[in-house]
């Protein structure tokens, strides 16, 4: 499918944090050519998205900018998406039937709560993010070389999924499709995961009486860099796709447990080995988890 808009819709973003504020500045500088407006529950976000420059103007009525919009990107936690998908979905329904997507990183609840089905709605998830949270903190370069995974439902409308992968490709992502189950099941490893261990080992060092934290190097600065997102954020991450989540955290015990057996053992073979296999494996992505690094050194 290719991704094209015949004309330059008005966008409309519910909630303007880090990741819509910076879609919503990857437009501006793409030259998107149609308005941007947002909602939010209270003014002073939207406020200081205007300042920025990343919106053209903005509304507390829900149902207003819904109406004025044709396309909707929904930009909130998880709880709060699926919390507010359905009105968002019956004003839709009700009016001129905009396209509707979220940027939520879990699916399974997400389509769980949109109902009654509007054939319009495709669910997204940008694989971008940073340990900042806040419209304030918002990178128009945030999704250039990244992954959006889309994933429609059996039902859901071709040209609502062309509007939808337009808008990425205008943002600079690269994007693909897959199932709902198979997405949780992905981004519990590859993702959520990831923050548990990063809170999981910053736990363990704001614990250690001789404060190791203020020793620490490069390592730990990447190793634990992701424990300072959004906490709400995770929360709901960890809650809502919870069977993922301690799928793959069972995997990391056995995988944990493996090594630790290793170094009892003084098996020095064994763990050049392993370390050997994780570093080739690791190289072996820098492409898709290093895009930016690529691009540089590919037009050096």
């Amino acid at each position: 499918m290719t991704a094209s808009l015949d004309q330059d819709p008005v966008v409309a973003f519910l909630g303007l944090g880090l990741i819509s504020g910076s879609l919503a500045g990857a437009l501006r500088a793409s030259q998107w050519g149609g308005e941007i407006i947002a909602w939010g529950p209270r003014a002073p976000s939207l406020e200081r998205g205007q300042a920025l420059g990343l919106i053209d103007r903005f509304s507390l009525d829900l149902a207003q900018v819904v109406n004025e919009a044709d396309l909707i990107v929904i930009g909130a936690p998880p709880v709060a998406t699926a919390e507010l998908l359905p009105e968002v979905l019956a004003h839709a329904a009700q009016g001129k039937q905009p396209v509707v997507t979220d940027m939520a990183s879990i699916k399974g609840a997400i389509v769980a709560a949109a109902h009654p089905f509007y054939p319009r709605f495709v669910p997204g998830h940008p694989i971008a993010g940073s340990e900042h949270s806040g419209v304030q903190a918002a990178n128009s370069d945030l999704f250039q070389g990244r992954e959006v995974i889309l994933t429609p439902v059996e039902g859901t409308e071709p040209t609502a999924i062309a509007t939808v992968e337009a808008l990425w490709v205008a943002a600079g992502a690269r994007v693909t499709q897959m199932s709902v189950a198979d997405h949780d099941a992905a981004l519990a490893a590859s993702s959520h995961m990831p923050h548990m261990l990063a809170y999981v080992l910053t736990a363990m060092l704001g614990s250690h009486a001789s404060d190791p934290m203020k020793h620490g190097g490069g390592a730990l600065r990447d190793m634990t860099r992701i424990a300072g997102s959004d906490p709400v954020m995770w929360r709901d991450i960890a809650l809502t796709n919870r069977d993922a989540i301690l799928e793959a955290m069972d995997a990391v015990s056995k995988e944990h447990d493996h090594l630790r057996t290793l170094i009892a053992e003084r098996d020095g073979a064994a763990l050049e080995a392993l370390f050997s296999d994780c570093r080739g494996l690791r190289r072996g992505h820098d492409g898709i988890l290093n895009p930016i690094l690529k691009n540089e050194e590919s037009s050096a």
